[in-house]
């Protein structure tokens, strides 16, 4: 099946959302088949049909359903399918807290165009994690293998004495060998001489060395011991094949995640290019103890580097400990684009859009919570008489300011050119008006300088507590109104109301 057709399980009771996601998902180049589910009873039952699913996506509250259940139930099956939040009232702390249970992504509806990205993205991960597993198997089958097929072979003369069955099995295809055949007559090397230089010198090893098998090349690492036996010089050679190895290698290393495996005294097994480029040189029995820094899946840094961790214990045949298989992803870039998508780029605060979902979340959920809306006064003049550079500067300024007033529950953006707003979660209008009065406090004692040019910033701000029942629109204008009777009133004030 094309990699654009895709299975969906849509947990979703309104049908309008349904059509509006299908069609942004074919807008995407996505031929998709859509189940659409809005009960527990009937997820459980479409879990029990054992469909394969591609992509599971749901709504965060229903009727009689919600998503954090769904993750639940999902879970337990240990299917590894990308599960997708969408709602249109989550906010960061719940969208934070379902991915930490689990969830892939989260996408507001009034977002959609997140959405095709989003699938793209979880849908290609998981097809790396499908493929991560089939090579981990891949490895665990080729350390299971039968014994290396090997000849013991007259030294001087190259005459076989003895092959092993592995090789008659292997490389003659069950055929015993023609009488008094030489070794290489028998085994077709792409490069016979450094096996012969190993003869000549009494042993060693000539590592991927290629031969061929039916007509197609394979990868070894022959291995020569030298003895001498009543008179007479022989030679055990083994051909160990890593063609799989080899490829599978190959494979691992073209993997962008760094994945290493340690035993179960932390010792390295295994490692990808790409944890060597992490973690620097590594090589096989190193103790990764120091290294190990983190304690479990989740998220850690490296290097002042953001990775997401995956810690997969697994035991090799015949072994009584566990061993672990480590990936580390790096998530700088995702991390940037949260940060990009929420946070003003010139002050870091927040900005516009998270501030308005955080004061309609506020507004619905009837908490005490106290909005400032703040103008910086005689903004336009330092623009125009010091540059933009010194209205930018006095921007930052001005928020860092805010940052040291405010508690660490509260929320403060920049939500316009010289406009600021914080909300205050949990506070009454007489704990946001010290606040603000500390705010006040600082722009009198610590004048502006800009390249030796001095300038007094003032704030004109309306204050005042989010009223039962009143939309954030509303609370908003409100707010907005008393913040401009500040300005009428004679700047460099605040008005509660």
């Amino acid at each position: 099946m094309s990699e654009r057709n895709i299975r969906i399980l849509l947990i979703e009771d309104s049908e309008r959302d349904a059509a509006r996601l299908a069609m942004e998902l074919r807008r995407g180049g996505y031929v998709t088949e859509i189940t659409r589910i809005e009960t527990a009873l009937r997820l459980h039952e479409e879990l029990a049909r054992g469909i394969a699913f591609d992509l599971v996506i749901c709504d965060y509250c229903l009727p009689t359903f919600s998503a954090p259940e769904a993750l639940r139930m999902f879970r337990e099956t240990e299917l590894d399918v990308p599960f997708i939040v969408v709602s249109g009232v989550v906010g960061e702390e719940i969208a934070v807290e379902m991915m930490r249970s689990g969830a892939q992504d989260y996408v507001l509806k009034e977002n959609f165009a997140r959405l095709v990205p989003a699938v793209t993205r979880e849908l290609r991960e998981a097809r790396d994690r499908s493929a991560r597993r089939e090579a981990q198997t891949l490895f665990q089958t080729i350390l299971r293998s039968s014994p290396h097929p090997s000849a013991v072979i007259d030294r001087d003369s190259g005459r076989v004495v003895h092959l092993s069955e592995s090789l008659i099995n292997r490389l003659l295809g069950r055929l015993p060998p023609p009488p008094d055949a030489t070794f290489f007559e028998l085994v077709s090397f792409s490069a016979p001489e450094r096996v012969r230089m190993l003869l000549d010198r009494g042993g060693g090893s000539a590592l991927y060395l290629v031969y061929v098998v039916d007509k197609q090349n394979r990868v070894a690492n022959v291995r020569v011991n030298v003895v001498n036996h009543q008179g007479s010089n022989y030679a055990n050679v083994v051909i160990e094949d890593i063609t799989e190895q080899h490829y599978l290698k190959a494979a691992f290393d073209a993997v962008a995640d760094a994945v290493f495996i340690t035993s179960s005294t932390k010792k390295l097994l295994y490692a990808n290019r790409a944890a060597e480029d992490i973690l620097g040189v590594l090589y096989f029995g190193m103790d990764m103890t120091p290294m190990l820094t983190f304690s479990g899946s989740g998220p850690a840094r490296i290097d002042d580097q953001p990775y997401d961790v995956q810690i997969t214990p697994f035991r090799f045949a015949g072994e009584t400990e566990s061993s672990t298989i480590i990936t580390l992803r790096n998530i700088a870039q995702q991390e940037e684009l949260i940060e990009a998508s929420t946070h003003d780029a010139l002050t870091g605060l927040y900005n516009v859009r998270f501030f308005e979902e955080a004061l309609s979340d506020h507004a619905r959920s009837g908490r005490s919570t106290v909005l400032a809306m703040i103008d910086l006064d005689f903004f336009k003049p330092i623009n125009d008489e010091l540059g933009h550079a010194a209205g930018d500067e006095a921007l930052k300024r001005f928020a860092t300011m805010i940052r040291s007033a405010i508690r660490p529950t509260d929320v403060v953006a920049r939500v316009g050119g010289d406009e600021f707003a914080i909300l205050f979660p949990d506070a009454t209008t007489e704990d946001a008006r010290r606040i603000v009065t500390r705010v006040y406090d600082s722009l009198q004692s610590i004048p502006f300088d800009y390249n030796g040019s001095a300038r007094n910033l003032s704030c004109s701000c309306g204050l005042g507590a989010l009223r039962h029942g009143e939309s954030a629109a509303e609370a908003k204008q409100r707010i907005d109104d008393a913040l401009y009777a500040a300005k009428r009133n004679g700047r460099g004030q605040f008005v509660v109301v």
